[in-house]
């Protein structure tokens, strides 16, 4: 429930994401379909409410989540419009029989990524026995690490794979994990790998097939290998990539002050206190600690900005409150906003380079408890 006064929130910035997505759509070819990554929580943006967002304002053409306990989120969640919703995790063929039977997959909207042939066995068997064809795209691997199906493999066994009754196969794509990395040499390399195992798919076939294996880095690095579809997650929410700075963060983290005092150097602020000798410091409280942002505020240098200016913890970080050290400040009160993610000084690359983080954890900052209420303005 969103309340008029709210002395703690995560904001999610409308404007900011559409002009996200406006970017990475300009990157490829106007015919290429837009697939949001959502997995996690929305990497902490909040599953249903960007789902719904997506879907009511035609920002992209699929949906990707993690994993089946997502389903299991959306249920009388799912918008009108419907959007496919493509899972990138595995699953059993029980799992998904258990979503047929109680309803979750009535409309065919979900579609499930095939790791194995044991599992496209499992998943053929299971349509057969539903009496209808379960969507999934193929996972392909190319390294042979367990993570799909291999490429002389699939090849190999095409027509046995199209031929299934109990499955619809309507995608293909790789993920390649070498995508953050500094060097685009061994990435090219692997992406020209996957485009040879698309050439040789019969024609037939490939006209079915929405085939992609663009993640957000490779977005604007190799745009040129968009095919059918792009995978966007980080950013599309403005967290850093290869992308020039054009992308805006679309997240803020927020809280008010709520208590402003002087206090001693031996008063107790958090379970685990610093011992300071013959000093009083000014405190400002504020209602939001380690249970609410989970990584982002146990990092070891964590950063406040409260009326413009950059402040510290003045002690360990509580579950639910932090107590932030304003000693010479005169001009902060409660009810004030203490930023701490989105803003100049707390954006997240500012606080991966004082934690010296590598960009790939970007979501780090995003991560957030249920409890932290998101607001879509």
């Amino acid at each position: 429930m969103q309340t008029a006064y709210q002395p703690v929130k995560a904001e999610i910035r409308i404007p900011d994401l559409t002009s996200n997505l406006k970017v990475i759509r300009a990157q490829v070819k106007k015919t290429c379909a837009l697939c949001a990554v959502l997995k996690a929580d929305a990497y902490g943006h909040g599953l249903p409410g960007m789902l719904s967002l997506l879907a009511e304002k035609g920002l992209a053409d699929m949906a990707a989540i993690g994993k089946v306990s997502e389903i299991l989120q959306l249920k009388g969640q799912l918008p009108d419009s419907g959007m496919d919703i493509l899972l990138l995790g595995y699953s059993e063929a029980e799992e998904i029989r258990e979503l047929y039977k109680n309803g979750f997959l009535k409309d065919n909207r979900f579609i499930f990524s095939v790791y194995s042939f044991r599992q496209l066995r499992a998943l053929d068997l299971l349509g057969k026995q539903l009496k209808r064809r379960i969507r999934v795209h193929l996972r392909l691997d190319g390294w042979n690490s367990g993570m799909g199906l291999g490429y002389e493999d699939f090849l190999q066994n095409e027509s046995r794979i199209f031929a299934a009754e109990g499955v619809e196969v309507t995608g293909l794509y790789a993920h390649l994990y070498s995508s953050y990395g500094e060097d685009p040499a061994p990435i090219l390399n692997e992406l020209r790998r996957f485009d040879r195992t698309v050439r040789r798919i019969r024609p037939e076939l490939r006209k079915t097939l929405t085939v992609h294996i663009l993640n957000s880095p490779l977005i604007f690095r190799f745009p040129e290998f968009a095919y059918d579809m792009v995978r966007t997650g980080t950013a599309m929410y403005g967290l850093p990539t290869f992308d020039g700075g054009k992308l805006r963060p679309i997240l803020k983290i927020s809280a008010r002050v709520f208590e402003v005092r002087t206090v001693g150097a031996d008063a107790p602020l958090s379970y685990r206190p610093e011992k300071l000798e013959g000093t009083t410091r000014k405190i400002a409280r504020i209602m939001l600690g380690y249970w609410d942002c989970p990584l982002l505020l146990t990092m070891p240098d964590v950063r406040i900005v409260i009326r413009g200016r950059l402040f510290r913890p003045a002690d360990a970080i509580c579950m639910d409150n932090i107590c932030v050290d304003i000693t010479g400040a005169e001009d902060i009160s409660p009810g004030d906003e203490a930023v701490f993610l989105g803003e100049p000084g707390v954006t997240a690359a500012e606080i991966m380079e004082r934690n010296n983080l590598h960009f790939t954890r970007s979501e780090y900052m995003c991560m957030t408890a249920g409890r932290l209420e998101k607001v879509y303005l």
